[in-house]
């Protein structure tokens, strides 16, 4: 679901639940008894308001969004705008949703959403127009039942606390919207909470016996009982490992390695993000433990935590995952309406991953093998002897993407052959990471016949989707672009061919460190770039392009995404501030630096392309010579720039001669000062602070 409402939680990542809890609610479900049940939904999160102040509802996507009281219909719509499908089914939606709320009497706007925008209700938009993986046949704009809260507007946090308000608020409006059916009729978009439903009884409990001698088996291996928690066994996980690793470390070294791990993993999971400064504790555990020659192994291991804690948990997520997709087959999609429908989309969906698996494996491709490696075997059948055999398709059973339920005051979900599914499609279709994809209608459904798309519009065939450890990779290319070059522009197409258009963004700020070396503000710099050929819609204006907090929020929460920045090899080769290239954030996020590909272009005169010796041949240049050096010729780009040059020249910057092969003035005549570490980075305002925070509250 990610997003403002976080991560929805499977039964196996609450660190407090005991095993025999675990039991209880696969023999509830077995029995049809588990409380609150919902469907879980494939569609687009959207959190949703009201202000009663002025009339207009408002929608949030994140905590930036919830602290300014979220984004009116407008501004909803410029957020999305140039985005087709996805735009039209945000923005009708909304529209489906206010005139819905529209309905409501005053007493109910003010009990539902508070004197001033003060709660959100966590929401999905399903549209046939914009399906991600199941094709759903009604146009439905969703209010799900948990996730909902009174938020702070200095925080963007949550602060209802009262159990039980997420049920009640969704039971209120849930009335208020039935009253209000009769004028939605007209609006495209059904605007209803999710229906709680009835889990029907597995025929038989063999499938519980099966689950439950796996949970067995996980405890006895371990030497737990039902009394244990799944964080009794993460840590014994930990202590068995450290104990393998490093063999000398004392009982006080193990216990700080597993404190530190155990509250990272578990604040990103729940949306916190690691609870204390990283870069700094790392050094007290090292400092703490008093043995230098353990250090590179201590440190080693700290770092690489999140891979262990998905090695530790697969035996019980593996029982689970398997017991679900045995839960899911008796549900139907209340989203899919047409007789026989839903039978057709589990066929459709089985079908689909059998072609794709096929491909893949006939590809020879080991690479692509192996990330689909983990995804084909939840798909598998397990052999008497507990070996992984033949893909068994009908683990795909269900049109639902799962159910989510309440126990003990907490919402989970139980998720089957969606998840796998979801995983082994993305590669089929769209590829990943330098990997093409193996779809044959691939050009077929972009709307291109054979050959190039249409020259100016090359990005249109790059729009892939690529996840990592079921998360959403978000490629970054942040910098100053005073401005943006061929040498940019071709770097950025670089990125785009291995991480996808969708997931690739150039990420720029709109301050300005010095007149004199950053001419442009955004908004001209924007011009420039979607000049170049970037789409408007792959354009972010950051406070700062090096720590970009606004793409992270913008597409969910940690679960869902990370975030890669590339930046030039000189800085990552020379500057010591990028000598630690990944780490988690404060609030939950994965990131990680990467060199960006090199593209060398030289001006005649001037030496290899650069802000500097592109600004200076720039200069006078005639509309030709603009065409040549930037490859193409836009009016208004170049009226920005000859303008923004002529001022810099005012203002005493060394003004040098255009482009057509004239060298500067006085080449080399300008004294060379020592630079100050502030000065690295690009030399953006904020950056070197920026950088700081986020390298000091890094991973490791």
């Amino acid at each position: 679901m990610g997003g403002v409402f976080g991560h929805m939680s499977h039964i196996y990542d609450n660190p407090s639940m005991t095993f025999g809890q675990l039991k209880d609610i696969m023999t509830k479900a077995s029995a049809g008894q588990l409380e609150n049940v919902t469907e879980k939904t494939d569609g687009q999160n959207l959190f949703v308001s009201y202000n009663v102040q002025d009339g207009t509802v408002r929608a949030a996507r994140n905590k930036t969004n919830l602290k300014s009281g979220g984004m009116n219909a407008q501004e909803l719509a410029e957020k999305f705008g140039g985005r087709g499908a996805l735009t039209d089914a945000f923005v009708n939606a909304f529209k489906a949703f206010e005139i819905a709320v529209n309905q409501f009497s005053d007493e109910e706007k003010l009990e539902l959403f508070g004197p001033d925008t003060n709660i959100f209700y966590n929401a999905e938009v399903m549209d046939p127009a914009n399906a991600n993986v199941i094709n759903y046949d009604t146009k439905t704009f969703l209010i799900h039942r948990a996730g909902h809260a009174e938020f702070d507007r200095e925080t963007g946090k949550p602060v209802s606390s009262e159990e039980g308000f997420s049920e009640q608020k969704a039971a209120t409006l849930q009335a208020a919207l039935e009253k209000a059916q009769d004028q939605m009729e007209d609006s495209g978009f059904k605007v209803q909470v999710n229906a709680i439903r009835q889990l029907e009884a597995l025929g038989d409990d063999e499938a519980l016996q099966h689950a439950l001698k796996g949970v067995d088996r996980v405890m006895s291996k371990s030497g737990l009982n039902d009394d244990d928690t799944i964080a009794d066994y993460i840590i014994k996980q930990w202590r068995d490992l450290i104990e393998q690793e490093i063999p000398e470390l004392d009982e006080e070294g193990q216990q700080l390695i597993i404190k530190r791990v155990m509250s990272d993993y578990y604040g990103a999971l729940e949306g916190d993000g690691p609870l204390k400064s990283r870069g700094l504790e790392t050094r007290q555990i090292v400092k703490a433990i008093n043995q230098p020659e353990l250090k590179e192994k201590v440190v080693g291991l700290i770092k690489s935590y999140p891979n262990h804690f998905k090695t530790f948990i697969f035996p019980i997520e593996s029982v689970i995952h398997r017991f679900a997709i045995e839960i899911l087959r008796a549900v139907q999609s209340a989203y899919i309406i047409a007789a026989g429908g839903n039978d057709k989309e589990v066929a459709r969906l089985q079908a689909l991953v059998g072609k794709a698996i096929s491909a893949i494996e006939g590809s020879g491709s080991e690479e692509a093998m192996e990330i689909i490696k983990a995804q084909v075997e939840k798909l598998s059948k397990i052999e008497d002897d507990g070996s992984i055999g033949n893909v068994d398709l009908s683990m795909i059973s269900s049109a639902a993407e799962g159910i989510v339920f309440d126990y003990d005051g907490h919402t989970y979900k139980f998720t089957g052959g969606f998840a796998p599914a979801n995983q082994i499609l993305g590669l089929f279709k769209y590829g990943r990471k330098g990997i093409p994809a193996f779809a044959d209608e691939l050009q077929e459904n972009l709307g291109f016949g054979e050959g190039e798309p249409p020259e100016g519009e090359w990005y249109k065939k790059r729009s892939i989707i690529v996840e990592e450890n079921d998360k959403r990779v978000i490629a970054v290319y942040p910098g100053r672009f005073q401005p943006m070059g061929r040498h940019h522009f071709q770097t950025y197409q670089a990125i785009v061919d291995e991480y996808g258009l969708e997931n690739t963004f150039v990420a720029t700020s709109d301050a300005k460190v010095d007149p004199k070396k950053s001419p442009l503000n955004f908004n001209e710099k924007r011009v420039i770039i979607k000049a170049h050929g970037v789409p408007e819609e792959q354009i972010r204006k950051v406070k700062n392009p090096y720590f970009a907090r606004e793409i992270y929020e913008e597409f969910g929460g940690p679960e869902d995404v990370e975030v890669k920045y590339f930046v030039g090899g000189k800085d990552m080769r020379d500057n010591p501030r990028f000598q630690r290239t990944s780490g988690i954030t404060k609030q939950g996020y994965n990131w990680s630096i990467a060199v960006a590909p090199h593209v060398e272009i030289n001006v005649p005169g001037y030496g290899e392309m650069s802000g500097t010796t592109l600004r200076q041949a720039l200069k006078g240049a005639t509309p030709e010579e603009f065409d040549t050096l930037m490859g193409w010729y836009n009016q208004e780009a170049y009226d920005i720039l000859q303008g923004k040059l002529q001022e810099m020249s005012s203002m005493g910057g060394g003004a040098v001669g255009g482009f057509a092969g004239r060298a500067p003035d006085v080449v080399g005549s300008e004294k060379k000062k020592k630079r100050h570490p502030k000065d690295f980075l690009g030399e953006d305002e904020l950056v070197n602070e920026v950088m700081d925070y986020l390298l000091g509250i890094s991973v490791g």
